[in-house]
């Protein structure tokens, strides 16, 4: 029998402060991303599911969500968002030569396994440049990411950079099959060299190919010996140069903004989107094991709307970024600190005109009907609502004022309670 009480696996409740912390935090966000020129656009949390097929390079199918409409039509809950603004930028931007920034804030639903304990339901919150090819846009979208972090008090973070660009070009010109393709970029991404090397043998890869493809997941660490060392794996690829060249000249342009030390390079970084056509990146930062971004370039996925458009975004996991900010302690003011207005049932036209008052100047008034309730039971609801303060109107006339203790104990016992610090 279903316990009408509890989620399903995968999804939570935010509650009371936690809440609140988290509608801080999306606010700081998106008023970083004005900042910057991003307008909002909103997208429906359910779209057909050609919208996000494979050969878009979205998320898995099997990892969808899928439902039918009335014509049969088959829908999906929105796994990613790149796509679905991919869509709206086609649509509504169609002659746009100038570049189109835009940005979004919601939920996206995404079946995965729950073996380490990950949300299906996530709140992200991202941008998209779309018209763009610069080294710039990508320094651009890579500053604003840093940006947001700094912001929101982190200090120790780091943001990983390749570029699929690299391992694209080694593989160029071999006759190796798309689903072996998949199945190196796999081990690669994973960092299994045992399992790409046993690969490499059962396929029969071998030379400067396989040579290059080895090293490829431990490629990664200081911006200036990683690219040395792929410069010099990568011979006279070509493609695979141009790949190290780009990414010299964004780690410059990173100089320029004053935060090359944020970024390190790993060119074994290859995603889950197949989407990606050139640089990638991930953020990271301790008290959590996931990454807290995801973002690239992907220049092909506007044409397949109906506009060529270069174009390179970011997503940030908004429920991730809190579970880091919680156990680094990074606090974040969440909603203000509110009155609990106690009054007798005589003193309600009274009460009634006070809290117009405080509300008047932005302060949050709880009014609680005076039927004798327990001291204690008031005090705890207090802290609960980062209630400061209690007035009590009495039926006597009298109005007095008495500060809340230690409001802050109950709320972080219930946001414990509630599986904030999962």
């Amino acid at each position: 029998m279903i316990q009408l009480l509890h989620t399903p696996e995968g999804v939570r409740d935010y509650y009371n402060q936690e809440c609140a912390r988290k509608q801080a935090i999306c606010d700081r966000v998106r008023s970083l991303f004005t900042l910057y020129g991003y307008q909002e656009i909103q997208t429906p949390v359910f779209e057909y599911f050609d919208i996000f097929n494979a050969e878009r390079g979205s998320v898995a199918s099997r990892d969808m969500y899928k439902l039918f409409d009335r014509d049969g039509e088959t829908l999906v809950l929105r796994p990613d968002f790149t796509p679905a603004i991919a869509r709206c930028a086609a649509k509504y931007f169609p002659e746009e030569t100038l570049p189109v920034r835009l940005s979004y804030l919601g939920n996206t639903y995404v079946n995965n396994r729950s073996l380490r304990g990950q949300l299906k339901e996530s709140t992200q919150a991202g941008v998209e440049l779309v018209g763009e090819s610069s080294v710039e846009a990508n320094a651009e979208v890579l500053a604003l990411v840093i940006d947001v972090l700094r912001q929101l008090g982190l200090t120790r973070f780091q943001i990983e950079v390749g570029d699929v660009r690299y391992f694209d070009g080694i593989l160029r010109g071999s006759n190796i099959s798309d689903e072996v393709r998949k199945e190196l970029r796999d081990c690669i991404e994973n960092k299994n060299r045992f399992g790409l090397e046993e690969l490499l043998e059962k396929h029969r890869i071998s030379g400067e190919v396989a040579e290059v493809l080895t090293q490829l997941p431990q490629m990664f660490g200081d911006p200036e010996e990683t690219l040395q060392q792929a410069r010099r794996l990568a011979g006279e690829n070509e493609r695979s140069l141009r790949a190290v060249d780009r990414l010299e000249a964004l780690y410059h342009c990173m100089d320029v903004w004053g935060m090359s030390s944020y970024i390190t390079f790993d060119l074994g970084m290859l995603g889950n989107h197949n989407y990606y056509t050139g640089i990638i990146f991930k953020g990271y930062t301790y008290g959590t094991g996931d990454c807290i971004v995801v973002g690239g370039r992907y220049d092909n996925l506007m044409g397949q709307f109906g506009k060529d458009a270069p174009s390179v975004g970011f997503g940030i996991n908004i429920d991730t970024l809190m579970q880091a900010m919680t156990r680094q302690k990074i606090d974040l003011p969440g909603r203000p600190a509110s009155i609990l207005l106690l009054y007798a049932d005589s003193r309600y036209q009274e009460a009634v005109m006070a809290a117009a008052g405080y509300r008047a100047q932005s302060i949050p008034v709880h009014m609680v009907k005076n039927e004798g309730q327990d001291e204690a039971h008031l005090l705890d609801y207090a802290r609960e609502n980062q209630i400061t303060r209690i007035l009590y109107f009495g039926e006597d006339g009298s109005r007095e004022e008495k500060a809340v203790p230690g409001q802050n104990d109950t709320a972080a016992r219930r946001q414990r309670a509630m599986g904030g610090e999962q």
